[in-house]
Formats: C-alpha cells, structure tokens, sequence
C-alpha cells in the first residue's frame, strides 16, 4: 500500500505542469525575501536597477526569490524547464537553442558551494545571457 501511495504521489509530481509567473508574483517574492533577510535599502535600489552585487545579502536573496518563483530547489538546483517555459511565456520548445542556452548557465553544484552561492553562479549567468527575455517575461501588461 505505501508503494502504491509513493507511485501516486510521483506521478502527482511529474504531472506538476509550471505556472508562469507575472510582474506582480516578482513584487511580491522580492517584497517576501526582502523581509525575511532583512535586506537593506540601498541593495533593494540595486535590484530594482537589474544590478546584484556578488556578497552574502545578495546571494541569499537571489536563491529565495528564484526559489519562490518554481526555479531552483536548494536540493536539486535550476529546472531548466521552468526557466524555459517562463522566458518563453509558456510556448518553450525544448529542443531549441534557448533550452541549451539556458542548461549551459545552471550546473549541479560540483563546487560544493551553499545553496546562496549556487543560486548566484546560475542567476548572474542567465541574467547576463537573457535579461531582455527576463525583462520580457515580467513586463506589465499593457
């Protein structure tokens, strides 16, 4: 019977489709990590202005927020599905370039880092390979 009960769950979890996220799911992670790490102002401002400094603070917030969003799993790292299907508002075709593009960013913590510093390394790295996309993805609607 608990074999039965774990088959079920799995395939719950494997059926799990992404939801996409919008603007105001960004808000309110950035305002829920804010809080709960205590961030100050002035890295707020920074964030706001696509900029994330490589320390601590940092690093800490960037792994709640993808975290929040369904992107990272402080025990399995990135889903590169659901950064796929985010940055491609859903219409993500898995074997195109992009899906490679963004499985080149993310890795599966070799280094040994803290789950802070993962999330970091692969989020500095898609930012910096597709911030317009990400930009794209989180612009209001108009």
């Amino acid at each position: 019977m608990k074999v039965l009960v774990a088959i079920c769950v799995l395939i719950s979890l494997a059926s799990a489709e992404y939801v996409l996220k919008n603007r105001d799911n960004m808000l309110a992670y950035r305002d829920e990590c804010v809080k709960e790490l205590g961030v100050p102002a002035d890295l707020v401002e920074q964030y706001t202005k696509w900029q994330y400094p490589n320390d601590a603070k940092t690093q800490c917030y960037i792994k709640c927020v993808f975290t929040k969003w369904g992107l990272f799993d402080v025990q399995t790292g990135f889903s590169v599905e659901n950064i796929h299907q985010q940055l491609e508002l859903g219409h993500a075709d898995h074997n195109e370039a992009m899906h490679s593009s963004i499985a080149a960013c993310v890795d599966k913590n070799e280094q040994g880092s803290n789950a802070c510093e993962w999330a970091y390394r692969g989020a500095t790295c898609l930012l910096k390979e597709h911030l317009q996309k990400i930009q794209k993805s989180l612009a209001p609607k108009a």
